[in-house]
This record gives C-alpha cells, sequence and structure tokens, in this order.
C-alpha cells in the first residue's frame, strides 16, 4: 500500500488521517489480459492501481474499440456505473498483472458519513477520473492520432511498450497499419 500512501502524502494527507479509509482497502490481484468487469455488470469498486495497466473499451459493430488505459498510481473506475449503481456498457480488462487497492461503493459511502478525510479522499479520486475524462475528449476533438499517440508515449512511455499495437490504434483512432507509419515517422 506504500504508493497509494505515497500518492496521497503528495496531495497533503499524512499517513495517519488515511488508517481509517486504508483499512476498508481490499486488494485484489488480476493476470494478464484478464477480465476485470464486463458489459452487464455492475462496478462496485473504486479502484488505485498498485502495478500494471488496465484498458476500457467497448464492443460495436462486433469490433472491439479501446478509448482508454489506466496505468500504475492512478485511480480507475467504471465511474457511470459505481456512482449512478446501474450496469455498464463498457469493459474493463488488465493488459498485464494488476495489483489494485479497491473500496467498495458500500465502504465508501459508510466512510463519507462518519469521515471528513474520505470525504476528500473521494472527491481528489473523482475529480483525477472527471479531469483525465475531459483531456481525453478535449484530445479527440482537437488533436491529430500522431499528437495523441506522441502525449501517450511522453506520459507513458514504459507502459506503452506493452500495450498491444491493435489497441493503442484504436486508442489513438487508426488502424494499426497507420499507427506503423506513425511510430516510422517519429522514430
Amino acid at each position: 500500500m506504500k504508493s497509494l500512501i505515497e500518492y496521497f502524502a503528495k496531495l497533503g494527507f499524512p499517513e495517519k488521517t488515511l488508517t481509517e479509509f486504508l483499512g476498508c482497502l481490499k486488494t485484489r490481484s488480476f493476470s494478464a489480459n484478464e477480465s476485470i468487469l464486463v458489459q452487464g455488470q455492475l462496478e462496485n469498486y473504486l479502484s488505485f492501481i498498485d502495478s500494471g495497466v488496465i484498458r476500457y473499451y467497448v464492443i460495436a459493430n462486433d469490433k472491439e474499440i479501446t478509448f482508454d488505459f489506466a496505468f500504475k498510481d492512478s485511480f480507475y473506475c467504471a465511474y457511470d456505473s459505481f456512482y449512478n449503481r446501474t450496469k455498464t456498457d463498457i469493459y474493463i480488462q488488465a493488459l498485464t498483472e494488476c495489483q489494485l487497492y479497491s473500496i467498495s461503493y458500500e465502504n465508501l459511502q459508510r466512510l463519507y458519513e462518519k469521515c471528513e478525510t474520505a470525504k476528500k479522499l473521494g472527491r481528489i479520486a473523482t475529480e483525477y477520473l472527471l479531469d483525465k475524462k475531459v483531456k481525453r475528449e478535449l484530445d479527440l476533438l482537437t488533436k491529430t492520432p500522431q499528437e495523441r499517440y506522441e502525449n501517450l508515449l511522453l506520459e507513458q512511455p514504459k507502459y506503452v511498450q506493452q500495450i498491444p499495437l491493435k489497441y493503442l490504434a484504436s486508442y489513438i483512432g487508426v488502424v494499426p497499419e497507420t499507427l506503423s507509419r506513425i511510430r516510422k515517422r517519429i522514430s
């Protein structure tokens, strides 16, 4: 849990203020390519990624379309399902072996009622996920596929190498052959 404690320490939360929150976390592990959540399920966890890479995707016209990734030291969740308590329309997959620290919806709500720190921590996680979503939408509207790929390389160079080409291509909105040409141009 060291990575999560360090993450919150950088935001001004000393470890002693996190005790109740940390006590509600569950460690979950997933193998590479294992499904974490599938369409039609209810998202029951808000999670922090201690290790690994996660892929979000949908299936449309019998094709998998990758629309996001989540990396080590970040939060992930099918937030619409989690907060609205509705079944999800998306799939979430561990691309690599993953270890997650997860808090259930019920535990988070219980902590919100009795703990000011939990409210702040929940707000930080929600703001992180919202900020990430807005940036992704703006990138899709204002950047070229090459710029989107270069940004991903800049932000997560170590992990991009672990993501199959077909998923990266789908994420930036091109076919794999086009991504291969982009890679050649920038190398």
